[in-house]
């Protein structure tokens, strides 16, 4: 048996090294199905019918290659460890802690990295993401001229070139309003009271 723990965590180990050493991104895992067979469940209905369901949610992540990565690394680890203890636990109580363990732990690495990957940051700034927000004159401009506009969006300042169908020029400090965007060009106009934040 101490063979066989041996086995699973170099085996495991390897990878989960290997995704330590490179933040678990620069590994790819893959979220890939290992090819079992469940007779007993039917997952292509269960996946049409609810494919987020909870009660689904741990079957799935049983199915993943980063389960069984981790779970053979914690299996092997954990059966080496209570081999070598100097009290002398029964091989029957190893195996299944180690099973147990294996399980528990494959299962949290691999469901947490599932929630991490399905959480998107997305700092792409679009044309739609600038209207209606409010700036303020970096470079004073006019309706024949163009200036630049400061605005704060997703927690970053960026300054645009802008323009203006505005009568009045638009001074450096003056408060402007993002009417339309197109490209890397602004459409503003003077923020009234009623606009500002």
């Amino acid at each position: 048996m101490l063979t066989l723990y041996w086995l699973c965590f170099a085996g495991g180990g390897v990878f989960v090294l290997l995704a330590v050493l490179s933040g678990f991104d620069g590994v790819d895992f893959g979220d890939q199905d290992v090819d079992i067979q469940w007779d007993d469940v039917e997952w292509a209905a269960a996946k049409e019918r609810s494919p987020r369901a909870p009660r689904y949610a741990i079957f799935s992540i049983l199915k993943t290659l980063k389960f069984w990565t981790f779970a053979l690394c914690f299996f092997g680890l954990t059966g080496l460890v209570l081999s070598h203890l100097p009290v002398g636990l029964p091989p029957n109580f190893i195996a299944i802690a180690a099973v147990l363990m294996g399980i528990v732990c494959g299962s949290l690495v691999a469901g947490s990295l599932r929630f991490l990957g399905q959480r998107q940051v997305d700092s792409l700034v679009r044309a739609n993401d600038l209207v209606g927000l409010t700036g303020i004159v970096e470079v004073p401009f006019d309706r024949t001229n163009r200036g630049k506009v400061r605005l704060v969006l997703k927690g970053s300042t960026i300054d645009l070139i802008a323009s203006t169908d505005d009568e009045q020029p638009l001074q450096q400090g003056d408060r402007v309003l993002v009417v339309s965007a197109d490209q890397n060009r602004l459409w503003v106009v003077a923020a009234q009271e009623d606009f500002e934040t």
